[in-house]
């Protein structure tokens, strides 16, 4: 018989996110993956398939709805649902179009398992595995376990370490006499949280018949570097200096002295549920002052303990924060408008010559979705050699030439953070925005950020929305 449970914090999180998609766009919630399957038979695919299915209640859950009230139902069996299908190679652009079709493919919300998989054949033999699960079922931790442990059920044997935590066992957890202390500290930190604001950094979105995203990608060794001399002289975290100078950029093109970045946090620090296969991640809302007197040093040290204090209180009732803040500000809830997400990978190879880090690169890249949050920087990075940042943002409240200028503020922000502490965040921001050749040109040499940029592609939106687009408008502080 099926068994239905509460959701826990993190599913709650993600399903009231979900509710803010249109139907159009539930597609770009799924997370895709790509498995390498050469050398495996087909048996052994489809039984690995089925180990990770037994052996995970998510992969075997569906989730409805009581009322207005979410549940999830976790059934005994479920079979996984696997297409396959002949291509003329494996090649990296077939394999690509694949995963886009697949993943192109939305669930329903309600009343379905939230993955599918297909199998991918050259010459009848098993070439790659393209999978695509609901944000619902997993969160990008949790594909990576579940590729790991597909690799060992498919050679034949059993993941090490104690047996999978259940989604439904953390959600009685939290509801329970146990979690008492932190649902009261978060809901501390939220209060406090909304009595420093504010609470939505960009203005309301001016209405339109569709959602439209721009996006940038910044790649540099150099900048991995001084990353690191930061982190290093300031006795913080490399995630920590980005995550403030993302802040400071944020407050350079807003021209505000106070911002709120929701940074993602990923709740996996208790070793009950580190194993555990669902969507854990939550956003959390992390004010940042970023006032023009102060010194870089002692604002990546302050942004680095709210930082630390921001990631305690990660794991937490959504519905609850959305009260407090519908009781404080008259019934407008707080915005999750400016996303920060820093993703740890794997060291890149090296480059060039030793000694000799390659030019920065910058590209306008193709957005995966064109919903969501305004704002959104994803970080990615090994901590070490490389840095890739990506930013996301809605052209009806920051252009292309805000969007470059926080790219260009973030690089500055760590280069002076490594080299002279004790400027101002108001000394950056004017370099920053109005950069003259000869400091920009000695401060940002081609290893951090290109000499120039390529112009952002034509934004086409169809038919004129009913109302004209506002843009931000990048005035002197």
């Amino acid at each position: 018989m099926p068994i239905d449970a509460p959701l826990h914090f993190g599913q709650l999180s993600t399903w009231r996110s979900i509710e803010t998609f249109a139907a159009d766009r539930l597609m770009e919630v799924n997370v895709p993956g790509s498995w390498d399957v050469t050398g495996l038979d087909e048996a052994c695919i489809l039984r690995a398939l089925r180990c990770l299915t037994e052996r995970h209640e998510a992969l075997r859950t569906t989730f409805h709805t009581a009322g207005e009230v979410p549940f999830q139902r976790v059934h005994a069996q479920l079979e996984p649902r696997v297409h396959r299908f002949e291509a003329p190679d494996a090649e990296p652009g077939t394999v690509t179009t694949a995963l886009r079709a697949l993943h192109g493919r939305a669930f329903p919300v309600t009343d379905d398992p939230g993955w599918h998989v297909a199998l991918l054949r050259v010459g009848g033999r098993p070439r790659r595995l393209l999978v695509s699960l609901s944000h619902m079922v997993v969160d990008v931790w949790a594909v990576r376990q579940l590729e790991a442990e597909f690799r060992v059920f498919a050679t034949g044997g059993v993941p090490g370490g104690e047996p999978a935590a259940h989604p439904r066992d953390l959600a009685e957890a939290q509801s329970g006499d146990g979690w008492a202390s932190r649902r009261r500290g978060a809901r501390t930190y939220w209060n406090r949280v909304l009595d420093g604001g504010p609470g939505r950094n960009l203005p309301v979105p001016p209405a339109r018949t569709d959602e439209c995203r721009i996006q940038a990608t910044l790649r540099s060794h150099r900048l991995a570097e001084l990353t690191r001399q930061a982190a290093t002289a300031h006795g913080v975290s490399p995630q920590s200096v980005l995550t403030a100078m993302t802040a400071a950029a944020l407050a350079t093109v807003l021209r505000r002295d106070r911002v709120v970045l929701s940074v993602m946090c990923a709740n996996r620090f208790d070793p009950r549920w580190q194993s555990i296969v669902s969507t854990m991640n939550q956003l959390v809302p992390l004010v940042c002052a970023t006032g023009p007197d102060t010194a870089l040093g002692a604002y990546l040290k302050r942004v680095h303990l709210g930082a630390l204090l921001a990631y305690r209180h990660g794991s937490y009732d959504v519905d609850m924060a959305t009260e407090l803040a519908e009781q404080r500000v008259g019934g407008v809830s707080f915005a999750h408008d400016c996303w920060f997400n820093y993703v740890t990978g794997p060291d890149a190879p090296p480059s060039g010559p030793p000694g000799t880090p390659p030019p920065a690169a910058f590209a306008w890249t193709p957005p995966p979705r064109h919903a969501g949050h305004p704002f959104y920087v994803r970080v990615n990075g090994d901590g070490d050699t490389s840095v890739e940042i990506t930013l996301r943002a809605d052209p009806d409240l920051l252009p292309a030439g805000a969007v470059v200028t926080a790219l260009r503020t973030m690089v500055l922000g760590v280069r002076r953070a490594a080299t002279s502490p004790d400027s101002t965040l108001g000394e950056l921001s004017d370099v920053a925005d109005l950069p003259s050749p000869a400091v920009a040109g000695a401060e940002l040499d081609a290893g951090l950020f290109p000499p120039e940029v390529p112009a952002a592609p034509r934004v086409n939106r169809g038919p004129e929305a009913s109302r004209r687009p506002r843009t931000l408008q990048l005035t002197p502080r």
